[in-house]
């Protein structure tokens, strides 16, 4: 029973003629108890909360602990929302950041920097009213960066003003300021080459003061490509590499790279499931997750749509880049009412001469069903394959993954033909609303036979 590899991270490649390798919608675990010590996980289903925010998309949502009484704060459409109610206009086109503290609400879309204090939304007479493509806080003060500057500002602790002396230049190079974290009472500011960390100092009349020798030399790609995960961060560099901590630690591969490169809009952030954390990559028209606890890459996807429905999370909330709902994970595996399409590949190189697939074994959990009537029953797992490198692929074949209890289910395809140069590729997919885990793929397993 030879078992062949199957993929553990997505991975596409234009240059070079490199044959795809497919994970959809699913999530890689270590697995003690398999043999390849690994398995595939399905992701878990998005369901609307019935709180939607206007008719979205939902660009940004922010809700903290004691900040407002935790209510849930969106920027929809172009409007700030508390939860289902519009608190006013959000003025600009860019990536939007929303901030609070025990003060209140601080919101920045690129253009004038807006402030709610549990009652009205006001403008903030920013110095020369200068556009702000971010806000944060940290410290107990907001922070805001003046667009098309290095400059930084800064309000008193618990404060919403803004004084025009009240800012600093990241100065280690004459790089404009595009985005901004505050993580472990550092602050650290993303320009256009350069990341540089700003510690909290305490001091009243200068609050941050930058950390000498520890700058680093790899920009940010755009606003909005920096999320914080852990007690660290990553980022989408200029040159289109997506970092995780340092400017070595390099977690994107060459297709991914690739793709980035020609997308026309990247942003970054990072969102919970199932108690671990992952980034979020949203280009054009694919989203790609990343796991950090095991270093791979899955791409994610709203059924009819290019890509996951999700743009932005806080707080165990997720907002809708297609409409105004917000969303949250939920059981199941019904993705915001529609089917949730789970697809892996495995693979083999074919270097020379010819083999016979007598059989493919899929080693996956059956009888796992949760319906006793209806369509899925008993629910199907379907394959196709390959023998050109991806380039074209064979009909779907479908095989059942059991009953209610059929824990004894074969999923086995018999009489696959021949295969050579280049190699062999087989794909998998399950669309019915039932669990799926992926722990091994098999061909020519004795006694398969041909039927």
């Amino acid at each position: 029973m030879p078992n062949i590899e199957f993929a553990t991270s997505s991975y596409e490649r234009g240059r070079g003629d490199l044959p795809p390798l497919s994970v959809t919608n699913m999530v890689l675990e270590q697995a003690p108890t398999e043999k390849t010590g690994k398995a595939l996980q399905s992701r878990m289903a998005v369901i609307d909360r019935g709180e939607n925010m206007g008719s979205g998309p939902v660009a940004a949502i922010f809700r903290k602990d004691g900040v407002q009484s935790g209510d849930l704060f969106g920027v929809s459409n172009g409007n700030l929302y508390r939860v289902t109610a519009s608190l006013g206009a959000v003025p600009g086109f860019g990536p939007v950041s929303i901030a609070g503290n025990e003060g209140g609400v601080m919101v920045a879309a690129g253009d004038a920097l807006r402030y709610y204090n549990g009652t009205t939304l006001e403008d903030v007479a920013f110095p020369d009213s200068a556009p702000v493509t971010k806000v944060l806080a940290g410290a107990g003060r907001f922070i805001a960066l003046r667009a098309d500057t290095g400059k930084f500002y800064w309000t008193p602790v618990l404060a919403s003003t803004v004084d025009p002396l009240d800012f600093a230049t990241a100065e280690n190079q004459p790089d404009n300021l595009k985005d901004a974290l505050f993580i472990d009472d550092v602050l650290w500011l993303f320009g256009t080459e350069t990341v540089e960390p700003w510690p909290n100092t305490s001091d009243a009349d200068l609050p941050f003061q930058p950390l000498e020798g520890r700058v680093i030399e790899k920009g940010i790609r755009a606003t909005g490509c920096a999320a914080a995960i852990g007690s660290t961060f990553a980022w989408v560099t200029n040159e289109n590499q997506v970092c995780l901590s340092d400017e070595n630690n390099i977690i994107s591969n060459n297709g991914l790279q690739e793709r980035i490169e020609a997308s026309a809009s990247v942003s970054l952030f990072a969102f919970v499931m199932g108690g671990n954390e992952f980034l979020c990559l949203q280009l054009d028209t694919e989203t790609q997750v990343y796991q950090p606890r095991t270093g791979q890459w899955s791409e994610w996807k709203t059924y009819g749509q290019e890509r996951w429905a999700v743009g932005c999370f806080s707080g165990g909330v997720m907002g809708s880049n297609i409409d105004g709902r917000t969303l949250t994970f939920g059981a199941g595996h019904v993705d915001l009412g529609r089917q949730m399409e789970r697809l892996w590949s495995a693979g083999m190189p074919m270097d020379g001469g010819a083999a016979r697939i007598s059989n493919v074994v899929a080693r996956v959990n059956i009888g796992q069903t949760p319906f006793l009537t209806g369509d899925y029953v008993d629910p199907v797992i379907e394959m196709r394959t390959s023998r050109d490198g991806g380039k074209t692929w064979g009909e779907w074949r479908r095989k059942s993954l059991g009953r209610q209890g059929d824990w004894r289910q074969e999923v086995r395809w018999r009489g696959i033909g021949l295969a050579g140069r280049p190699s062999f590729l087989a794909q998998f997919r399950v669309t019915d609303p039932v669990d799926i885990r992926v722990s091994g793929v098999l061909i020519n397993e004795l006694g398969g036979g041909r039927q």
